[in-house]
């Protein structure tokens, strides 16, 4: 006789255990699949220095989506000034260097502004105003204020103090996307084990009940806009020492790969939901899908229009999914 235990059902511990595993592991699939197909069909795509050029496309995206999903978990959406403030960072720390700084002050001095800026749109924003509309005002007189004193011409750094921390390797990994890993893991643990991660989630979830049991969510909300900028400030200072310049359209088109990272990530734009690792898988899609396109022969255009696409499609399905489950 068959023994009657095949058929009972496996423990509740374990069928939970399982479905967690599977739900973890889901978000890597399409990844995955999408390389290996790409390897396979697209001439190119494999080549060892294609590859490294993805890693670090998608860690300069990642860097900023890291500070951006701060911001988005928060309840803000997300910030229209990315592009603008790496572009300042950059400018900050080539200018100063240029002149005789040395390397260590013009690094503090750029982060220094960057801070600044972040906390004077993270004021604006917790005191009501809308952070759409307050951060794609502020990065369009900051990028015409910076073009302006800069004379819109290109800083060049000779030598370049910093060429291998924004260009180079270690053990054949980009630089740049080690420093992204680091931060992903320090911003991870922050959001999930700390007081403040927990606050920013709440904060973002329900302000009004985070205020009632006493969360500071005004400040909360200007924290989440300075890390933000402080992530743009990184990024500005490795793609200088990756190209050793500054000038004023080398970060043309960040912002929107930025917010689309967050979205494709899986990030609630509402707020209160998410973690910040799906940012830079977000970045790691993106960036992939966008070389993908590059070598089968997509024009710039189009290749913008797809991933706008791809990021609305995917903020109607998480929209959707999440009015079916109330």
């Amino acid at each position: 006789m068959t023994d009657p235990a095949a058929y009972e059902p496996a423990p509740a511990n374990a069928v939970t255990r399982e479905r967690k595993w599977l739900k973890d592991l889901g978000p890597f699939v399409p990844i995955v699949a999408l390389g290996g197909i790409a390897a396979l069909t697209v001439d190119g795509f494999g080549t060892t220095p294609n590859l490294i050029a993805i890693i670090q496309a998608s860690a300069i995206t990642g860097i900023a989506a890291i500070g951006t999903a701060a911001i988005t978990i928060s309840g803000k959406f997300v910030s229209l000034s990315i592009e603008q403030q790496a572009v300042t960072s950059a400018y900050v720390f080539a200018a100063l260097y240029t002149a005789g700084a040395p390397v260590l002050v013009a690094v503090l001095a750029a982060f220094l502004v960057a801070a600044l800026l972040g906390l004077v749109q993270g004021y604006l924003v917790s005191r009501g105003l809308n952070p759409i509309v307050t951060t794609l005002a502020f990065g369009s007189v900051l990028f015409g204020t910076v073009v302006l004193l800069a004379d819109n011409r290109t800083i060049t750094l000779s030598p370049n103090p910093i060429a291998e921390l924004g260009g180079g390797t270690t053990f054949g990994v980009p630089n740049q996307a080690i420093i992204f890993v680091i931060l992903l893991a320090a911003g991870s643990f922050l959001l999930a084990r700390t007081k403040f991660g927990r606050q920013l989630v709440l904060t973002g979830a329900n302000p009004e009940a985070a205020k009632i049991i006493g969360i500071p969510t005004r400040r909360i909300i200007m924290i989440a806009f300075v890390v933000a900028a402080l992530a743009a400030a990184v990024v500005g200072i490795l793609v200088v020492g990756q190209v050793s310049q500054a000038k004023s359209d080398m970060f043309r088109g960040l912002t929107i790969d930025v917010v689309a990272a967050v979205l494709v990530g899986g990030i609630a734009i509402q707020g209160g939901e998410g973690q910040l690792w799906r940012a830079g898988y977000g970045a790691i899609v993106l960036t992939m899908l966008g070389n993908i396109m590059l070598l089968v022969g997509i024009d710039a255009g189009t290749r913008e229009l797809l991933k706008g696409l791809l990021a609305g499609a995917v903020l109607i399905s998480m929209t959707v999914l999440k009015a079916r489950n109330r």
